[in-house]
């Protein structure tokens, strides 16, 4: 007796539906899995037999042979024990029903033959749409995050005796009953969650914390604000220069305020990396918030860019669509700097492994922060006491071409006495974030239907038909061009940089100002990384 049943794995940041077939024959008591099977997946004979037993079913005393296809696919993870379960339990399922068909089943087993919660749900959920699936079964314990998804029909289940339940049900009791769990869970959890919420709130100023630092908060650096403002709005990758003590940290930190909200479709491709990183598991529906992501220089260079043997995610690819900071930059492992080329450019990174070849969104803003040398106090009020020779190696240790990627540069200067003792309101994240939505609501108009969202994703061609320059940003332009003998790459920069700042003032043509503001933010280059 053959049974065939349908699971899933989950492969990067989506999933692919395994077909099950269960032979039960005749023969010496055995139970084995062929396809491909990894260690996890093997080890599942254990928690099946385990979970049926202690769920008051008979285990068949037969030959029983797991088939997982396609069988050139390596399978981890225990994602398949409910599959391989509902198919050893064929007899006790009512046929008619025939709700096993176009069914996909998910869920780890426990060995009372509970269900427990398990990482990258919503991207299998998700992806089984995208394969005409009509129903899923999963952990009761995921339906939180998944509970936005409307294209299929999910059904959360506690244990195998539930599930098992529920596939015997008649259809118009089933559809009664699950719809009364879903609010049965959504109810249980939404009071929890919006207490969570609350307390969230009330640490988001907490200094300890640092879960979140408002711009008003920050006195002084006025050039650094606005070229963070124009960093978030325009996506353009940021560098700040200066002494230890000056703010570049708290600057960078308090950008995660000013992102704006995603909209549904960077939504659910950020609960999609989440959820598969195993982040997401006690949110409700999609995550509403754009990631700050902050590595400590002792990283390696796998967790950062991803992959190792089971390709895992890397901090690029969960920053996708926010923030990826890295603080005192020079201190970071050259070839993991060096790494970060490919994504900087193309948005995406390709991880090749022996069983994997999977490529991974990271289309993030590279915000960085650096000292001007080893001691941290070259062109400050304190002396430094490096040798040239040292100065020159340390910022070495940044590229040229990951400086061709920034666009911005800002010198964070040490902060007056007068600024600091002064009683003047500084403009806070709220009004900023504001304007910030408005720039960049207008670059989704201008860019609709052309694949692009973003200022800074412009090409060449791009550049030269949406930069609309007066007559005197031409020449003004021109005339830096000629005199600073710009590179094609940082004549272009200026133009993205020029057009996200008027779009900033909400500005169809980018006039001399803008121009020559977008210029300042190259004058710390020359400073510190000139090597003409």
């Amino acid at each position: 007796m053959i049974n065939k049943t349908k699971s899933g794995i989950l492969y990067g940041i989506g999933g692919i539906p395994i077909d099950i077939e269960v032979d039960i024959s005749r023969g010496m008591p055995i139970f084995s899995i062929v396809g491909l099977a990894g260690t996890e997946v093997k080890e599942s004979k254990e928690r099946v037999k385990s979970a049926v037993i202690n769920s008051g079913y008979t285990f068949p005393l037969n030959r029983i042979v797991v088939n997982l296809s396609p069988a050139d696919l390596k399978k981890d993870g225990s994602y398949l024990d409910l599959g391989i379960c509902i198919g050893i339990l064929s007899e006790f399922l009512n046929k008619k029903n025939n709700d096993i068909e176009n069914s996909v089943f998910l869920g780890e087993l426990s060995f009372d033959g509970n269900l427990r919660s398990m990482e990258g749900i919503f991207s299998i959920v998700l992806s089984m749409c995208e394969k005409n699936i009509e129903r899923v079964y999963i952990p009761a314990d995921n339906y939180l995050e998944c509970s936005e998804i409307e294209s299929i029909e999910i059904i959360p289940v506690k244990s195998v005796r539930d599930c098992v339940n529920i596939i015997n049900m008649p259809a118009s009791k089933k559809r009664d009953f699950i719809e009364k769990r879903k609010n049965e869970i959504l109810a249980n959890n939404r009071k929890q969650f919006f207490e969570n919420q609350n307390r969230y709130k009330n640490l988001e100023k907490d200094k300890e914390n640092e879960i979140h630092i408002d711009f008003g908060e920050i006195k002084g650096n006025k050039v650094t604000k606005r070229c963070a403002e124009i960093s978030v709005a325009g996506g353009h990758n940021m560098l700040m220069i200066g002494p230890p003590g000056t703010g570049k940290t708290m600057i960078a930190k308090a950008m995660k305020g000013i992102l704006p909200r995603p909209n549904r479709e960077d939504s659910i491709v950020i609960t999609r990396i989440m959820s598969s990183a195993g982040l997401n598991r006690s949110s409700i529906g999609l995550v509403k918030n754009r990631p700050f992501r902050q590595p400590h220089h002792s990283a390696t260079k796998i967790s950062i860019i991803g992959g190792g043997a089971k390709a895992v995610l890397g901090e690029i690819t969960l920053a996708h669509k926010g923030i990826l900071f890295f603080d005192e930059l020079p201190e970071f492992d050259r070839n993991t700097i060096e790494a970060l080329r490919q994504p900087l450019e193309d948005g995406c990174i390709n991880i090749s492994r022996l069983n994997y070849n999977i490529t991974y969104p990271s289309d993030f803003i590279f915000v960085a922060s650096m000292n001007p040398c080893p001691c941290g106090f070259y062109n400050s009020s304190k002396k430094c006491i490096c040798r040239q020779s040292e100065i020159d190696k340390y910022r070495g240790k940044i590229s040229g071409p990951i400086l061709d990627r920034i666009d911005l540069f800002s010198e964070v200067s040490e902060i007056d006495y007068e600024d600091i003792s002064s009683n003047k309101e500084e403009e806070d994240s709220i009004i900023i974030k504001n304007r910030i939505e408005i720039a960049r609501k207008i670059q989704l108009d201008r860019f609709r239907n052309t694949g692009i969202d973003l200022n800074s994703q412009m090409s060449t061609e791009q550049a030269i038909k949406y930069c609309e320059l007066t007559s005197k940003a031409e020449k003004t332009i021109q005339m830096i061009y000629r005199k600073y003998g710009l590179s094609n790459r940082s004549y272009i920069k200026i133009l993205k940089v020029s057009r996200t700042i008027a779009d900033l003032r909400n500005s169809k043509a980018v006039d001399e100002k803008d121009i020559m503001e977008a210029f300042s933010y190259r004058r710390a280059y020359y400073k510190y990384f000139s090597r003409g």
